[in-house]
This record gives C-alpha cells, sequence and structure tokens, in this order.
C-alpha cells in the first residue's frame, strides 16, 4: 500500500497497459483470475466515487437572462420533470436524496458604467447581484416561492417527498419551473462565472437560511452542483472596468457581445492574439481565454484561475468545498469552436443569420462591424410558425475552459433539440455518487467464458485538514468476492449491485472493505475522502 502527501491536485495515473492486456477477470462476476486472459480491445476509463456517502446535494442553475434566451429557457423548463426521474427511481430502491435547488441569473452589471440594459457592477456586483431567484420574472402569475427561503428543499421519500418547503397546493417541478422562468431582460454582457462564484462566496442575505441555525443554501457537508444554462461565453469583469462604457467606441469598439466581450477575453493563434476588429478571414484556431493574473492583462475579463481556483482547490486554499472532488460542473452551452468573425449588421434577430457587408462603418444605420459567428445553431426558422424562436450558440471557450477543470463535468449543447438527455444525463451523473460507487461504463468480457473483466487500479484521496491531499494505492480484494474475510483491508472489489442495474451498463459498483472495528462495525472512509478508479473498458463503455 502506498500514501502520499500531495500539496497540488492529483492527477490521474494512467493504467498500466500491460494489465489492461492481461486483465483479471471474474467468473459471473464474482470468479477468480483466468489463467490464460484472452487480450481484447479497451480504453481506459476514470471514475472518482465519495466514501462515506452522502444523500445531500446543493444544485444551484444559473440561468442566463440576456434578451436572445426566450427559446432555450422554454426548453429547458419544459423538460424540468426529467431531471428529477433518476432521483425518483433511487428512492424507489430505498436511497433518498436530500436536495438544496437554486436558481441565480447572470445578470451580474457590467462594470463601473454599465452598458445598454445592464446596470454598473459596484462593490457588490450589479443587476440581480447573484440573488436566488425564489419566483422568476417571467414566472406564470399563480407562481408562490418556496417557504420560508429563496430556494427549494426537498427530500424525497418512500411516497414522494419526506420533507419539503414547497408551497402549498404547488408541487417540485412547477415549483422549480417557477424558479427558473426568470426572463430575457437582463444584461447582455453575461457574468456566470462572477455570478456563481458570488453566490457561493458572498453572505447575500437572500440565499442565507431562515434562522441562525439554518446554514442556508450551501451546506458544508453536501455535493456541489453547478448547472450553467446561457448561449453566450462569460464576460465576467471586475467592477472598475471601463471595457463596457458605451462612449469608448475609439478605445475597445462598437458596444455589443463581441466587441467589448468576446474581443478582450479570448486569444487564438500562436502566438497568442487577440481576434481581430475585423473579418477574420475564416475559423481562428486554438483560442484559450485572454490571461489577466493579478489584474495586469492582456485580457480585460477576469482570468478564468479565479474560478477554477475557487472550484479545484480545498476551502483552506480559498475553494468552495472542503474537498474539491465534492463539487460537479454542468454546462449546456456552446461549443468553443468554430471560432469566427465577420463583418456584419448586429442587429438582426437573435439567432438568425448575420447579413456579411463590405467595409467597417460604425457610425451609419445599421452598422457594419464584427460580430461573432455562432458555433452551433438550432432548427430554421419556420415561415408557417410566427412564433418560432431560433436556439443559437456563441463558443464558450471561457466557461467551458472552467467547467473541464473539475474533474467531474459534462457539457452538451445548448443547439440541441431536446435538452432531456442533457437533463436526464445529469442528474445519473448526480444519482451515481448517491449510490457510492456505480460504474457508468462498459467492462470488457473474456471471449471464452463471458465474465466481465475487472482491470482496474483503485486509489483513496483525502483532503487533510491543513488543505493537502494524501494518496492512498488500494490492494485489490482476495478473496476478490463480497463477504468474504480480507486479509489485508481495505481493500477493493467490483460486484454486482442492485442500485446499479439502471446507472451501470453491467449493473455493477465498487465495494471498499475498509475492515472492523473491536466492536465489529465497518470502518468509515476518513472524512473528506473519494475514490479514484482507473479500468480499462469496453470502447463501447
Amino acid at each position: 500500500m502506498r500514501t502520499a502527501i500531495r500539496h497540488d491536485q492529483h492527477p490521474p495515473r494512467p493504467l498500466d497497459p500491460a494489465l489492461a492486456l492481461a486483465g483479471l477477470a471474474l467468473v459471473g462476476c464474482l470468479g477468480p483470475p483466468l489463467d490464460s486472459p484472452v487480450p481484447v480491445t479497451v480504453e481506459v476509463s476514470r471514475r472518482y466515487v465519495a466514501q462515506n456517502v452522502r444523500n445531500q446535494v446543493d444544485l444551484l442553475f444559473l440561468v442566463d437572462n440576456s434578451n436572445s434566451m426566450d427559446a432555450m429557457q422554454v426548453a429547458l423548463t419544459s423538460k424540468l420533470g426529467q431531471f428529477f426521474k433518476p432521483f425518483q427511481d433511487l428512492a424507489a430502491q430505498g436511497t433518498y436524496a436530500d436536495l438544496n435547488i437554486g436558481v441565480i441569473t447572470s445578470d451580474y452589471g457590467a462594470g463601473a458604467t454599465g452598458g445598454t440594459g445592464c446596470t454598473p457592477s459596484g462593490p457588490q456586483g450589479g443587476g440581480d447581484r447573484a440573488r436566488l431567484q425564489g419566483v422568476g420574472r417571467r414566472a406564470p402569475p399563480w407562481c408562490q416561492r418556496p417557504r420560508g427561503a429563496n430556494f427549494l428543499h426537498y427530500v424525497f421519500g418512500p411516497d414522494g417527498a419526506a420533507h419539503s418547503n414547497l408551497p402549498a397546493g404547488q408541487g417540485l417541478v412547477d415549483t422549480f419551473t417557477c424558479m427558473a422562468s426568470v426572463g430575457s431582460d437582463g444584461c447582455g454582457f453575461e457574468h456566470p462565472l462572477e455570478a456563481v462564484r458570488a453566490a457561493l462566496h458572498d453572505p447575500i442575505p437572500d440565499n442565507q437560511g431562515s434562522s441562525p441555525d439554518d446554514p442556508g443554501f450551501l451546506r458544508e457537508d453536501a455535493l456541489l452542483v453547478v448547472a450553467f444554462l446561457t448561449n453566450e461565453d462569460d464576460a465576467s469583469a471586475p467592477p472598475d472596468t471601463d471595457v463596457f462604457d458605451r462612449t469608448k467606441v475609439r478605445q475597445y469598439g462598437y458596444e455589443d457581445s463581441y466587441s467589448r466581450q468576446t474581443r478582450f477575453a479570448v486569444m487564438c493563434g500562436s502566438p497568442l492574439a487577440f481576434p481581430p476588429y475585423g473579418d477574420s478571414n475564416g475559423p481562428l484556431a486554438a483560442c484559450v481565454p485572454a490571461p489577466n493574473p493579478d489584474g495586469e492583462g492582456p485580457g480585460k475579463q477576469y482570468d478564468v484561475q479565479r474560478y477554477i481556483d475557487f472550484f479545484t482547490r480545498p476551502a483552506r486554499e480559498g475553494g468552495v468545498k472542503a474537498n474539491p472532488l465534492d463539487v460537479m460542473l454542468v454546462g449546456i452551452d456552446a461549443p468553443e469552436a468554430p471560432f469566427q468573425v465577420m463583418l456584419a449588421n448586429p442587429s438582426v434577430a437573435a439567432g438568425y443569420p448575420y447579413r456579411a457587408c463590405d467595409r467597417l462603418d460604425e457610425a451609419h444605420n445599421p452598422p457594419c462591424v464584427p460580430v461573432l459567428q455562432h458555433s452551433c445553431t438550432g432548427a430554421a426558422p419556420d415561415p408557417s410558425r410566427p412564433d418560432f424562436r431560433p436556439v443559437f450558440g456563441d463558443p464558450a471557450v471561457r466557461l467551458n475552459t472552467v467547467i473541464r477543470s473539475v474533474p467531474q463535468h459534462q457539457i452538451t449543447s445548448i443547439c440541441a433539440d431536446d435538452y432531456t438527455p442533457a437533463l436526464a444525463d445529469a442528474a445519473r451523473l448526480i444519482v451515481t455518487t448517491l449510490t457510492g460507487g456505480c460504474l457508468a461504463t462498459r467492462f470488457p468480457r473474456d471471449g471464452a467464458s463471458g465474465a466481465l473483466r475487472f482491470d482496474c487500479t483503485v486509489e483513496d484521496q483525502t483532503v487533510l485538514d491543513d488543505g493537502t491531499r494524501r494518496v492512498t494505492d488500494l490492494p485489490r480484494c482476495d478473496p476478490f468476492m463480497p463477504g468474504a474475510a480480507h486479509a489485508v483491508t481495505p481493500c477493493w472489489m467490483i460486484a454486482p449491485a442492485d442500485a446499479c442495474k439502471d446507472l451501470s451498463p453491467d449493473g455493477v459498483g465498487l465495494v471498499i472493505d475498509r475492515g472492523r472495528d473491536a466492536g465489529g462495525r465497518p470502518i468509515a472512509a476518513p472524512p473528506h475522502t473519494t475514490a479514484l478508479v482507473t479500468c480499462a473498458t469496453h470502447p463501447a463503455g
């Protein structure tokens, strides 16, 4: 057994190629290793499995409320029922999730001066100031906010809710829909990353509990899941910036989301350079967030490391959670590429194609200025449907960089025809954590016996009180079956589990036997421990 102390993020260790090909098989999932393993085509899969599993989950939804988001908000709220189905299925198996659900908007103001449709940011932010939305601005008139708070608290039970703060006569899906119906009159310079950081970091009264004993939305021992729904990239900037000042056309260009937002937030190519204030003559390559460490530039927006540190560092070092592996980030947004600039009239209806023009002209009506091409679009307009609202997204370079920085993340396209798969997959990602180890990958099988082949390494990652990370390799249990007496503990095995039937293609989950204390009780994992499982899996998994 190896134990090491790490002061930095611990990267997943590559699986030994020889081990991946040699294989350890289970006959009927529980048998001994084969004497003559048959090589199979595999790929490496990694899965983080929370130990000392808790049933508490804090879900924060960031919903873009800029003026192009009507169609995407409708697509989200019409499918919210699908999001809860995996939790309901889990409850039917006897595991009851305890959820806090909150909604905030992307409107956090726009720098020192504000901008068209935007308030100044100010020291505590502007716009909606990262306050939880008990009832969204565009909610139907019958909507009621959750009782006693601006967030929803719902504990599943055998027959629905064991406890909740739902208002009288209003169900779970309807209440969440009321909260998420935030409208589309917010600031067009979206600050999703800064709004989320403020909501989880700052003592905002609307986000707190109803009494001194109530921790409010963010609970210390809960899994934290942040889901972003936005069709533009992040523009989070310091409150004293003048980049959004509508009078600074000569300095920063035309006042729109490309010239004032993306152009100073992203750099492309080699060497890195800001995208042009003009036609890029095709897609630009290798676009990344523009650096701005300590506000020294060259970017005008906050350096994204501000948010990566917040989500990936332990609380002792300024992170949001004591164990950063208790954070999941989910994006329903646009792909980072293609990233292309063209000259066009920016005033076309949201989501419709831009009309190219020949020469930069900021002063005339209509103007001819640089615009950012959409990186994805939905269905084409239908002239027979006057209510048609196009779905589109612009390259989310900054936002997706932050989302991908956490080990447990998911990104799906905001231009999808149906958000059901995105919501269901996000819920399953959460539920697999609550079940304590269901492995959502398909394992290879032995060609002769058909037995599953579990070629894995497992390690404990424990965040200590001083913020350092202790990494401990765990041996494979011998014998490799549940219920057996194991000479060395802790040890790991993979076995069938009823709770994994709908969450794992093979119906299996990780089991770690940590031994028993003098009283015969199972020994728990150390606090703030997560197991990293690295396995050879079937390419179709």
